[in-house]
């Protein structure tokens, strides 16, 4: 087998690897990219990024004949991560690249969120029926999830709106619930 082809699988699983890494590090305090429902979505832009780094890793290294250069194969993934901050500020009225190009570009991207949404939706359920029956877990439940996001609120307004929505689960009477 000659060299190039075992330079080319290695980097394409290092590539996986990163990808995948820099994908989890991108869904951080979001969820779990690889739910039920997010999976396929998070395989394929695990697949299209690495095929990419792999690709441009390459080509670099054919043009400059460095081996050096394949470490772009590596590092390119990193796009995922940065890339969700560049994706919020580029919304803009200022912003750079066309927005149905953007558009097809963050499509696999898109719905993954979505997929992640789905996926934390599902769990909350499960969680909710678990506990329909009985009013003092509700309340219980109630308290727990409102210690643990309201930290997390910046916006004086949804930390309000979170005070609310426990406080209505808290004092709801006994045939509400």
């Amino acid at each position: 087998m000659p060299s190039w082809v075992v330079g080319v699988a290695v980097t394409l699983a290092l590539s996986l690897i990163s990808a995948c890494g820099f994908l989890l590090l991108r869904c951080r305090g979001a969820g779990y990219p690889f739910g039920p429902h997010s999976r396929p979505w998070a395989i394929t832009v695990v697949v299209i990024t690495a095929a990419i780094s792999t690709a441009l890793g390459v080509a670099v290294v054919a043009a400059s004949h460095h081996v050096r250069a394949a470490y772009i194969g590596l590092v390119l993934p990193s796009v995922l991560w940065l890339g969700r901050e560049y994706a919020q500020r580029s919304r803009g009225p200022g912003r750079r690249v066309p927005g149905h190009l953007a558009g097809y570009v963050m499509l696999p991207l898109r719905r993954l969120d979505d997929g992640i949404g789905d996926d934390l939706q599902d769990w909350c359920d499960a969680r909710s029926r678990a506990v329909a029956g009985r009013p003092q877990q509700m309340a219980d439940a109630a308290q727990y999830y409102y210690n643990q996001l309201v930290g997390r609120l910046k916006d004086d307004r949804a930390r309000e709106q979170l005070y609310c929505w426990r406080e209505s689960i808290r004092h709801k009477p006994e045939w509400c619930r």
